[in-house]
């Protein structure tokens, strides 16, 4: 007896407009980007690291914070491809990002989503991430691979999460919070249930835990032999150990508030129909406005005009009416992304552990909030599909927009 298809196929259809248009404007957006030979910011540090590899020389260039692994596998890649060129680089990058869609696609698909495709493409298209799939930065492949280790983590192969988490580590240090994260939620359904007794679980607790050791004791490491977590001792003012900073959280709270506007809407609506629970935003939000600030590093104060989405709304942000403003929409932000529902059970931790990673940077950047986002967006219940359809729409127009400006030099993100 044939098996019918848990989709229905009209709905396969439907979506395969999905595939196609990541396809097209994956394409476009990498021809626009290899058409500009200057390179752009944090290029200016990552291209020289991946000469000196091409050229044999295994020093790290001064200004590098990060280990460079994903420098070494795009010299590896382009001594493959025996091109040493910009657009090259930007090509191989470009690459990363296919991977990490297709992760993200696997992970929805794995929780029973009957709108995968679309839900790849809203992720594909997310604004603050899309102009980063065609620049030689390091954060795509750090995604890539921390949605691998969620794959596998969520299959319950443990040691290739484990492995893929450790990768990822090479590629960024701060990734390591993730090696937490990922256990527990293996080990969260027992714990929820009120199931887990030491008696009886501890075996399994100790086999899901004891794989994500190896990217704990590679970071515990690398972090001895370095003496920082910054691979240049030069950048430890900018990114100081084992400190806690706020500003990172407060404006990832900004971006869902910016780029989520139903998951806002509905959440919001969702707070104030009830009288208790409007009482318990006003005061939550009323906490923000006394004492949320955006305070950054010494980065944050510098050339607003060309981080015109960055420095540029922080200074804007900084006194008086906007600040409280700003406060406020933050607070109510808060509130509205609590009342998510998620695929998983799980989810829900995402929170304590995307806020410990955000925190633990003091420079401000919308990139640092690429991945938290991402695991938040692949575990997530979706509750409105026409609502979906409408923000795709608009994350299009928005990433082109986005991609045009950051390439012709006029801004960054």
């Amino acid at each position: 007896m044939e098996m019918k298809s848990m989709v229905p196929t009209k709905t396969w259809r439907q979506q395969a407009l999905w595939p196609c248009l990541i396809a097209l404007l994956w394409t476009c957006g990498l021809i626009y980007a290899i058409s500009a030979f200057q390179p752009c910011c944090d290029e200016g540090v990552h291209i020289p690291q991946i000469q000196y590899f091409l050229n044999g020389k295994f020093v790290f260039y001064p200004y590098l914070a990060m280990i460079p692994g994903y420098h070494g596998l795009v010299a590896i890649l382009l001594k493959i491809s025996f091109s040493n060129s910009i657009a090259a680089m930007r090509i191989v990058s470009s690459l990363f990002s296919l991977a990490a869609a297709a992760f993200f696609f696997a992970i929805r698909r794995s929780l029973g989503d009957h709108n995968v495709l679309q839900s790849a493409a809203l992720f594909f298209f997310l604004p603050f991430l899309f102009p980063y799939y065609f620049l030689i930065y390091t954060d795509v492949l750090s995604m890539a691979l921390v949605l691998a280790a969620t794959f596998a983590s969520l299959k319950r192969r443990h040691l290739l999460a484990a492995i893929a988490i450790t990768t990822s580590i090479l590629v960024r240090q701060n990734n390591v919070v993730w090696a937490g994260f990922l256990p527990l939620v293996s080990l969260w359904p027992s714990i929820q249930g009120r199931l887990w007794t030491p008696s009886r679980y501890w075996r399994e607790a100790i086999r899901v835990v004891a794989p994500y050791l190896l990217p704990v004791a590679v970071f515990v490491a690398y972090w001895i032999w370095n003496g920082s977590i910054s691979l240049s001792t030069a950048l430890t003012t900018y990114h100081p150990d084992a400190s806690l900073h706020a500003g990172n959280i407060y404006f990832a709270l900004f971006l869902f508030a910016l780029f989520f506007p139903y998951p806002m809407w509905s959440g919001t609506k969702r707070l104030l129909s009830q009288r208790k629970t409007a009482l318990w935003v006003l005061a939550i939000v009323v906490l923000f406005v006394c004492f949320a600030k955006l305070n950054g590093s010494y980065d944050n104060v510098v050339t607003p005009e060309y981080y015109f989405a960055r420095n540029h709304f922080i200074a804007m942000v900084q006194h008086d009416l906007p600040r409280r403003l700003f406060a406020a929409l933050i607070g109510l932000a808060a509130c509205s992304i609590a009342l998510t529902r998620f695929e998983h059970p799980s989810g829900v931790l995402i929170y304590p552990f995307a806020a410990f990673y955000l925190s633990s940077s003091w420079l401000i950047e919308n990139r640092y909030a690429i991945i938290p986002f991402a695991l938040w967006m692949a575990l997530r219940k979706v509750d409105n599909q026409k609502a979906e359809r409408y923000t795709l729409v608009g994350w299009i127009a928005v990433c082109l927009f986005l991609g045009w400006g950051i390439f012709n030099n006029r801004f960054m993100l």
